[in-house]
């Protein structure tokens, strides 16, 4: 990670030519979902691997990880909030059903506050048991007492309330949210082949 997948650290003559050198720039907005892609892969595990070196890499908290790279709108901020706590939009929730990819949560616990104007579940805790920088990997996932066994879940199920409770490790569980039939929803599985 000499390059703390930023292009806008190599070559600041030629930008472009610094962006075809990395196969993963996450300091420009087209490269934001590269991470969560092995989400869709059968390969989960990856998602959660890539998604925490990102955020162990990229960002900071010195003067100098202010502004990284090609901060438009506040994106790549928003991505390392919505990643820290373990979710992830793919398309930007701008689907007919829109749906949460999980990735590697940094915190043991996070309450999100729903705005009952709009959301009648009141919380949606995110509970991570024995996550550290080490345990990084998800070993089972339970939504509201029921087991999750795919790498997503549908934004209604966000805003009734509830718990996701994830179980971390050290090492990838390969089997979890593995199977053709638990990847994230895409455009793609509607399309007829005839």
């Amino acid at each position: 990670a000499e390059y703390r997948f930023n292009a806008e650290q190599i070559d600041y003559e030629n930008n472009l030519h610094a962006m075809g050198l990395l196969p993963v720039n996450h300091g420009n907005q087209p490269n934001m979902q590269a991470a969560y892609l092995f989400n869709y892969s059968g390969k989960p595990w990856l998602t959660q691997k890539w998604a925490r070196a990102i955020m162990d890499e990229y960002y900071g908290t010195g003067p100098e990880d202010g502004w990284p790279g090609d901060e438009d709108q506040g994106q790549m901020g928003a991505w390392f909030v919505m990643s820290a706590m373990g979710l992830f939009q793919m398309d930007g929730g701008a689907s007919e059903e829109p749906f949460y990819e999980l990735g590697s949560p940094l915190f043991d616990k996070v309450t999100i506050h729903l705005d009952e104007t709009y959301y009648p579940g009141g919380t949606f805790v995110i509970e991570a048991s024995d996550v550290s920088r080490e345990n990084k990997y998800i070993q089972s996932a339970m939504l509201d007492g029921e087991p999750l066994n795919k790498p997503w879940f549908y934004h209604k199920q966000l805003i009734d309330g509830g718990t996701l409770k994830l179980q971390m490790g050290s090492e990838p569980n390969a089997s979890w949210g593995s199977q053709p039939k638990a990847a994230p929803p895409s455009m793609s599985r509607g399309v007829s082949t005839k």
